[in-house]
């Protein structure tokens, strides 16, 4: 590939004079990735509000098969956007436009460009689509991706005419690409290459004393602690069986085929699931287009029906990474029925937080100790984001719990089916206004701020999996202060979501307790209104304080 003729410009308008800046070929500089790929680059000059940036570039490809998508929308407003292809007349591509139902210009005429083929000489086909005064994509908070919702033109090759005035079509359905991908030699031919490991690992895991459950589980979680994800994705493996054996390194293709190779080598039925993850956008189900998908998990039938990925550790066999759940995955079978499958999660996850503040009557601040437990994909979260680093935890919570002063986790990987557990112990300094001392008896841990910032939204809200989020607080006061007053208590219980908070004083302690639940993984259009003001409602009434006065 090669980009060329970059030209780019910024318009300001000055006292009502345009005013442009062009980006000199002096000022576009390649910057050297790896041996054989480089990125270029370019500052637009003199930007401020208001400036309109515009740029323009040519990218030649001599692969025929890699047709790179366009978008037309952005974060910012987009004043006009143009795509401009150039089509050799042999090439035959399905055209998939995503959030625009007419394009204010779009033309397809004969290219002054020409080829020889065979005898004959043709023209290129030309292809040009624009769109004017396009809205900036602003609210993309808990959705999968921006490509989900982004307006873009997407190209699939369909077929290549052959000198013989045919047509090879390439893949037209998904039951072909099924076919396609069993007779692939880093797809269904990498799983035959690796039948021949199974009986190492089936004796390593003792199968024939174990029911089809508990093998499928420990053929998963042998692979798990034995070979090392590089982080890399993809459906296909990225090298021969032999290397990845001996290596023990592989990509997601190399862990996942290998290890339903060996499912099936010893007796567990296992198919590929080929999906999109969460920042790769969401298939579309109506044309095969092959680089939707980017990634390949395990479907398993044994005693139960789940799906897994042995790539990560940090979750139980028969659970996929957040990153997985993404609507639909195609399951790849002999069958040549290649069907869909649902990618998600209902079993909701929990977090629960104890906290149990005393006032200390001379500084008249709080002691804290607070215990923090997690299950589910929210001690997935905890464990991938923390890594069990004391000081990455202590940085995160001390913006939310003030200061701490001594820190600890459990069970962070001794069995990750088991609840991940933090404990923190510290000060927070509380606001005094006169004799007054004001307290947060949650402190700063539910959020504070509501995540629906629009008033309406035209895409469903995507937070991955239902939580649980649960708050304990026991406050003690000396006897020489006391609490005039309680904040209110709120309930409400729907099809959406469960808030409860409720607080009672006596013999001062003040015991306040709260608990939120989002009861779905996705929440649609229609029921956006009503789940922000719930999301209101629980910023309200869970970050309301307490007043504590000294006694007369």
């Amino acid at each position: 590939e090669e980009v060329s003729n970059i030209t780019a410009i910024t318009y300001n308008f000055i006292d009502g004079q345009q005013v442009m800046r062009k980006v000199e070929p002096t000022e576009i500089y390649d910057e050297q990735i790896s041996n054989n790929l480089y990125k270029k680059k370019f500052v637009f000059p003199n930007v401020q509000d208001g400036s309109i940036l515009e740029y323009k570039y040519t990218l030649e490809i001599p692969r025929y098969f890699s047709l790179p998508d366009w978008t037309f929308q952005d974060n910012i407003p987009t004043i006009y956007s143009e795509y401009e292809v150039v089509i050799v007349p042999q090439l035959e591509y399905v055209f998939l436009a995503q959030g625009v139902d007419k394009f204010d210009y779009e033309e397809v005429s004969i290219a002054k460009w020409n080829k020889i083929v065979g005898t004959n000489k043709q023209n290129d086909m030309e292809y040009r689509y624009a769109l004017r005064d396009v809205p900036a994509f602003e609210d993309q908070s808990y959705i999968t991706s921006i490509q989900d919702h982004i307006i873009k033109i997407d190209f699939q090759l369909a077929g290549v005419a052959n000198l013989n005035g045919g047509v090879d079509k390439i893949i037209s359905t998904w039951p072909k690409l099924n076919k396609t991908l069993l007779k692939h030699e880093d797809f269904g031919l990498y799983i035959k290459a690796c039948k021949k490991y199974g009986q190492f690992i089936g004796q390593e895991v003792s199968h024939s004393l174990l029911s089809r459950q508990d093998l499928a589980k420990a053929v998963i979680d042998y692979v798990k602690q034995n070979f090392e994800w590089n982080g890399h994705y993809d459906k296909f493996a990225s090298q021969k069986a032999s290397k990845f054996y001996d290596s023990k390194l592989g990509s997601v293709g190399d862990i996942n085929l290998f290890t339903i190779a060996i499912l099936n080598q010893l007796g567990i039925t296992a198919h590929p699931v080929i999906l999109s993850t969460r920042d790769h956008g969401k298939i579309l189900t109506d044309y095969p287009f092959n680089h939707f998908t980017n990634y390949v998990i395990i479907l398993v039938e044994a005693d139960k029906l789940f799906l897994a990925d042995a790539t990560e550790n940090m979750l139980p066999y028969n659970r996929i990474p957040p990153r997985c759940i993404n609507n639909q995955g195609l399951v790849v079978n002999k069958n040549d029925n290649a069907h869909w499958i649902e990618l998600k999660n209902n079993v909701s996850s929990l977090e629960k937080n104890i906290i149990t503040l005393t006032l200390n009557e001379e500084t008249l601040d709080l002691d804290t100790k607070i215990s923090i437990q997690s299950t589910g994909y929210e001690s997935y979260d905890n464990r991938t984001s923390f890594e069990n680093d004391t000081s990455t935890i202590k940085k995160y919570y001390e913006k939310r719990v003030d200061e701490i002063k001594a820190i600890r986790s459990i069970n962070y990987n001794t069995n990750i089916s088991t609840p991940y557990n933090i404990f923190m112990s510290g000060t927070y300094e509380t606001e005094k206004i006169a004799d007054k001392i004001v307290v947060k008896p949650f402190l700063d841990l539910p959020i504070t701020e509501n995540f629906l910032k629009h008033e309406e939204r035209t895409y469903p809200v995507d937070i991955i999996y239902p939580f649980i989020d649960e708050y304990i607080t026991n406050l003690q006061i000396p006897a020489t202060h006391t609490i005039k007053s309680l904040p209110d208590n709120y309930e409400v219980s729907d099809d959406l979501v469960d808030i409860n908070v409720s607080y009672s004083y006596e013999n001062n302690s003040l015991t306040a307790k709260g608990n939120t639940k989002f009861k779905k993984a996705i929440y649609s259009i229609q029921e956006y209104s009503k789940l922000r003001a719930h999301v209101d409602m629980i910023v309200k009434y869970f970050n309301q304080p307490v007043i504590i006065e000294k006694e007369n």
